[in-house]
């Protein structure tokens, strides 16, 4: 069923978020011997956001790279601040992303499919979550990806917050809602795999 989240805004101190997800990444990381580091310019500070949703993008974005990331990669988490937006990314050293995939990153249920990911189970909502999350703060993602190199996802969100819309309903965010099994939605590309 489709859900709702509605955002409780509150200004912190952006390195407060990472920390959190740092602490808790680090032992999936250590398992693996992956660096996680951070790169946090001094000017990133403070933005105005729903603390919960930007911890989430932080936790889903780092936990695909460390899953992805093969052992002894490194994963590295920074932010700066551009203008009045703050933009963050993760950064890792593994897999890869073809292009061809690119475009299906972030719908609901995929996953892309290839003899590494094969041994990982997930929902294929982590980034479609995260698009949605970085949608109510009216911010943006892009992702540069090689495959053998790694992937960098970018989030950008307005330091001030989000502003409201005139007849939108204010904080609340639908989420995708679920597909019945044997969806057929998806299949014949043989690069991607439905994990409903």
């Amino acid at each position: 069923e489709a859900g709702a989240y509605a955002t409780e805004l509150e200004t912190f101190r952006f390195v407060e978020a990472v920390d959190m997800c740092r602490s808790m990444m680090r032992p999936l990381a250590d398992a693996k011997g992956i660096v996680l580091a951070t790169q946090i310019a001094p000017d990133a500070g403070e933005i105005n956001a729903d603390r919960r949703a930007v911890q989430q993008i932080l936790i889903n974005l780092a936990s695909n790279a460390v899953k992805f990331t093969p052992d002894g990669g490194s994963v590295v988490i920074g932010a700066k601040r551009v203008g009045s937006r703050l933009h963050f990314w993760v950064s890792d050293t593994g897999i890869g992303i073809a292009e061809e995939d690119m475009a299906n990153l972030g719908k609901p249920f995929m996953q892309i499919q290839n003899d590494y990911t094969r041994r990982f189970e997930g929902t294929g909502l982590g980034l479609s979550l995260v698009k949605g999350l970085v949608a109510l703060h009216e911010g943006t993602m892009s992702i540069e990806s090689a495959p053998g190199e790694g992937t960098t996802v970018t989030i950008g969100l307005p330091v001030s917050g989000p502003k409201r819309h005139s007849g939108a309903q204010p904080g609340v965010l639908a989420m995708p809602a679920a597909k019945p099994k044997g969806d057929r939605d998806g299949e014949g590309n043989g690069s991607l795999r439905k994990t409903a």
